[in-house]
C-alpha cells in the first residue's frame, strides 16, 4: 500500500513517464491504484507549511501542562474540615494574631450562611482584621465546596476590586495551597501572570477553559478528576449597576458584601436608602430559584442612621441577624483613673512629650486597680518600644485609652465599639428626616404598643389632599404612630365655588371617618378647620360625625394664648395643655391649639432614642411603625423635619426662639402636631425626672349632641337624604 512509502518513493512514481506508471499501477487493485492516484495529485507541504506546523507543534506543547500530585493529602483533609486550622495553615503569614471571639463567631457565621443560606450583618471595630478574615473565607469555601459562584461587594467598585485581586493572588501565589490543591493552583501558575496564555492551555489535549482576568471575573481550570472546574468569582460595587448579574449563565449562590458604606455616603440619607434598597432587591434578586443563595455583610456602624446601624439592629432588620462587636466588651470599675491617666497624657504632651511617659508611668503604678473589670475583645496590642528602651504601651485596655485620649471617647464609640451616641443632629433643635425613618417600633402597621393605650389622630386638611395621623400612646409619652395616610378630596376642580369646595371636603371626612375608625379607632380626633376656605366644611363633618371628632385651629408666631377660664366662661371654654376648646356661637367645639408647641413637642420626641442600654423604651420616645419598604417613611419624615425651632443666646436678652420653615410640604407634621394635641386633651403628658408629676388635665370639652346625618350603607358610610346644606348667613 502507497500509505506505507515515504517520501523517496512518492517522488520516484512522480518521476515516471505515463507508459511506466500505468505499467506499475496494473499490479493493483482498482481501490489502491485511486489511492495510489490521488497521493500523487495531493500537492506537497512547502517548507512554510511544515515550518508552521512544526511552530504550532511547539505551541501545543507548550500550552500542555501536567498536573503534579497532591503533596499532602491528610493536610488537605484536615484543613478543609476546619475553616480556622484552614486560615492558619495556608495564609499564616496573614493570621499572626490569634483569633478573638468576634474573628471565632465572624467564621462561623460566614462558613453557616454558606452552607444553609440566609442573611448575616456583623459590625466588627476597624482594623480587627474583618476583611483579611473574609478575603481567606472566600478561598476556604471554593476549595471546600460550599459555593461555586461567589460575588465579592465593596462601598464602590475600586474597593471591591482590591479584595477580588488578593483572593486572586491566594491561588496564584501561594506555594502551600500549590502544593495541596494543585489541580487548582497548577494551571493559573502556568500561566505566568500572562491571561491570554488560557485560550490553549490544556492536559493531554483537553482545554482547560481558564479565566484568569484581572479587570471582570475568573474561572477555575477544568482538570479530570477535579470537582473545581468551572467555579467563577467576580465582584461589584455598590456604585456600579449588576442587576441581573450571572457569569456565563451561572447564577451567583453567595455574596459577601465588605464595608458597604462609604463615610459620604454612611452621612447621606438617601443614599442609605438607596444602598438598602439594592441589598433588599437588587442583591437579593441575583440568586436562582432553585438555589438557596446567602449574604453576609462585614462593616462598621458610622453613625445612628446609617445603613450598617440598621443592618445589625435586630428591631430595624430583624432579617439580617446582626450582631455588633466592639473592642471593649468591659469598661474599667476605676474610670475616675483613666480619666486621670488621659489628664496626664494631654498634659506631657503639651509639655512636648508626644509620648506621654508621665502617663505611662502611672499606669504601671495604678496597673492593678485601673485593669480591674477589664474585658477585652482582644488582648493583642502593639508594645513600642522607644530606642532608650522606654516601652509605651502594656495592655490592649492601654492602648484603647490612648486612641481616646488622642480622639475622644465618642468617636472610640463609634469606630471600635459599633456603639456611636445619637447623631449630631440629635442635640440641635433641628431633626434630621434620617433619624425619624429609623425610629422604628418593630410592630407592623396597626399594631398597638400596648392593651391599655390612648390614640390620639389628626386631620390636616388640604384643596386636593388631607393628611391624617393616628398615634397611639402609654405610660410616660411613649408613642408609636400606628397608621397615617392621605385623604382625597374627589372632585375638586380649581376654579370652583366655596360652596362646591366645603362640600367635597365634607364628602371627603364622611369617606375617610369608616377606613381610621374600623381598625384600632382614634379616642380623640382634632380636625384643621383652616382660616375660613373650608370651616364650615369641618365644622359640618365633625358634627355629623360626633365619635371624638373636634374641629381645630392652629396658631403660631406666638398668637397663642391661654384664655382666663373663671366663672363667667367655664362653661364655654376649656383649658388643656397649650390648647384650649371654645364653644362657638353654632355649638361647635373649636380646640385652638398652640401649633407651635406641638410640633416642637413631636420632634423632640422623635430626637429621643427609643430603647436604652437595658433594651427597654425609654420615656418620651416616639416611633414609626415597621414599613413593609425602605422607601415608605420617606415622605412623612421629610414632612416632620419641614419645620424646627432654632434658638440662639443674646447677651442681656437670654435665648432668642424663631420658628424656621424650611419646606412647605408640612401636612403630616400639621396632622401629627395635632394629634400630639389630642392626646394631650386626654391626659398625656410628659414626666420629667426630678419633677414634679403635673396636676391631671381636665376631661375633653364636650361634643355636639346632634343626631348624626349620616348611615351605613352595603358600600360604606353614605350621607343621609337632605345632608346638603346651605350657605350659613
Amino acid at each position: 500500500m502507497l500509505a506505507s512509502y515515504n517520501q523517496t518513493e512518492i517522488d520516484f512514481l512522480k518521476s515516471l513517464n505515463d507508459w511506466e506508471l500505468e505499467k506499475i499501477l496494473l499490479e493493483f487493485s482498482p481501490m489502491e491504484r485511486m489511492t495510489i492516484l490521488q497521493s500523487l495529485l495531493t500537492p506537497q507541504p512547502t517548507e512554510r507549511d511544515k515550518d508552521l506546523r512544526r511552530q504550532r507543534e511547539k505551541r501545543s506543547e507548550a500550552a500542555r501542562i501536567e498536573i503534579p500530585d497532591v503533596v499532602d493529602w491528610n493536610r488537605r483533609q484536615r484543613c478543609l474540615a476546619d475553616p480556622e486550622l484552614f486560615l492558619k495553615t495556608y495564609f499564616e503569614s496573614r493570621y499572626t494574631i490569634p483569633f478573638g471571639p468576634h474573628h471565632h463567631r465572624m467564621i462561623d457565621t460566614i462558613v453557616s450562611r454558606a452552607a444553609y443560606g440566609g442573611r448575616q450583618a456583623v459590625a466588627a471595630p476597624r482594623g480587627c482584621g474583618k476583611t483579611e478574615v473574609a478575603k481567606g473565607l472566600i478561598a476556604y469555601l471554593i476549595l471546600a465546596g460550599m459555593c461555586r459562584c461567589p460575588l465579592i461587594g465593596g462601598a464602590t467598585t475600586a474597593l471591591a476590586k482590591r479584595i477580588y485581586k488578593d483572593v486572586q493572588d491566594k491561588f496564584a501565589k501561594n506555594d502551600l495551597l500549590l502544593a495541596d490543591f494543585p489541580e487548582v493552583c497548577f494551571p493559573i501558575r502556568a500561566l505566568e501572570g500572562a491571561p491570554q496564555r488560557a485560550a490553549k492551555q490544556h492536559v493531554a489535549g483537553k482545554l482547560t477553559s481558564i479565566i484568569w482576568t484581572a479587570s471582570d471575573y475568573f474561572r477555575m481550570p477544568d482538570v479530570e478528576g477535579s470537582e473545581y472546574g468551572g467555579v467563577k468569582m467576580a465582584y461589584f460595587g455598590l456604585d456600579s449597576a449588576f442587576r441581573g448579574f450571572n457569569i456565563g449563565g451561572d447564577r451567583v449562590d453567595f455574596v459577601l458584601l465588605d464595608d458597604p458604606e462609604t463615610r459620604e455616603s454612611a452621612r447621606s440619607y438617601d443614599q442609605g436608602v438607596d444602598r438598602e434598597e439594592i441589598l433588599d432587591r437588587d442583591i437579593a434578586g441575583l440568586g436562582s430559584q432553585e438555589g438557596n443563595m446567602s449574604i453576609t455583610v462585614l462593616t462598621t456602624v458610622q453613625n445612628c442612621y446609617c445603613l450598617s446601624y440598621r443592618l445589625t439592629d435586630s428591631k430595624i432588620k430583624p432579617a439580617w441577624n446582626g450582631v455588633r462587636f466592639g473592642m471593649v466588651v468591659s469598661w474599667p470599675k476605676d474610670m475616675d483613673k483613666w480619666k486621670e491617666y488621659v489628664a496626664i497624657r494631654h498634659k506631657d504632651q503639651s509639655e512636648g512629650d508626644e509620648h506621654g511617659r508621665n502617663a505611662i508611668q502611672f499606669y504601671l503604678d495604678n496597673r492593678e486597680a485601673m485593669d480591674e473589670g477589664v474585658e477585652m475583645l482582644s488582648n493583642h496590642f502593639v508594645p513600642v518600644k522607644l530606642e532608650d528602651g522606654t516601652q509605651l504601651v502594656h495592655s490592649a485596655i492601654q492602648q484603647a485609652w490612648n486612641k481616646i485620649a488622642d480622639t475622644d471617647m465618642e468617636s472610640y464609640q463609634t469606630e471600635y465599639q459599633n456603639d456611636p451616641s445619637p447623631d449630631d443632629t440629635e442635640k440641635q433643635t433641628e431633626l434630621t428626616a434620617a433619624t425619624v425613618a429609623n425610629r422604628i417600633s418593630g410592630r407592623e402597621k396597626n399594631i398597638l404598643p400596648e392593651p391599655v393605650c390612648k390614640i390620639g389622630m389628626g386631620i390636616d386638611i388640604g384643596d386636593h389632599y388631607g393628611h391624617w395621623v393616628k398615634i397611639a400612646t402609654y405610660g410616660n409619652a411613649i408613642g408609636d404612630v400606628i397608621d397615617y395616610g392621605i385623604m382625597e378630596v374627589s372632585g375638586y376642580v380649581k376654579g370652583m365655588s366655596q360652596s362646591a369646595k366645603e362640600l367635597a371636603i365634607y364628602r371627603a371626612l364622611l369617606d375617610l371617618h369608616p377606613k381610621v375608625m374600623t381598625e384600632n379607632p382614634a379616642d380623640f380626633t382634632l380636625v384643621d378647620s383652616g382660616d375660613g376656605d373650608h370651616t364650615e366644611a369641618v365644622y359640618r363633618a365633625v358634627n355629623n360625625i360626633k365619635e371624638g371628632w373636634a374641629a381645630s385651629k392652629g396658631y403660631s408666631g406666638g398668637q397663642f394664648h391661654m384664655p382666663t377660664i373663671t366663672g363667667a366662661n367655664k362653661h364655654t371654654a376649656r383649658a388643656f395643655e397649650h390648647c384650649h376648646a371654645k364653644k362657638q356661637p353654632n355649638g361647635i367645639w373649636l380646640y385652638n391649639v398652640d401649633v407651635e408647641h406641638w410640633k416642637h413637642w413631636l420632634q423632640l420626641r422623635f430626637q429621643t432614642p427609643p430603647w436604652n442600654d437595658e433594651g427597654q423604651r425609654q420615656d418620651g420616645s416616639f416611633t414609626l411603625y415597621s414599613p413593609t419598604d425602605i422607601r415608605e417613611h420617606q415622605t412623612i419624615s421629610h414632612h416632620i423635619v419641614s419645620e424646627c425651632r432654632q434658638e440662639r443666646f443674646v447677651d442681656d436678652k437670654g435665648w432668642i426662639r424663631k420658628w424656621i420653615v424650611k419646606n412647605r410640604n408640612n401636612h403630616y407634621l400639621d396632622a401629627a402636631a395635632l394629634a400630639c394635641c389630642a392626646l394631650g386633651c386626654l391626659g398625656m403628658t410628659l414626666i420629667q425626672e426630678n419633677r414634679p408629676e403635673p396636676i391631671p388635665m381636665k376631661s375633653t370639652a364636650p361634643l355636639p349632641t346632634q343626631t348624626a346625618r349620616y348611615r351605613q350603607r352595603p358600600g360604606g358610610w353614605v350621607p343621609s337624604r337632605g345632608n346638603l346644606w346651605q350657605r350659613r348667613k
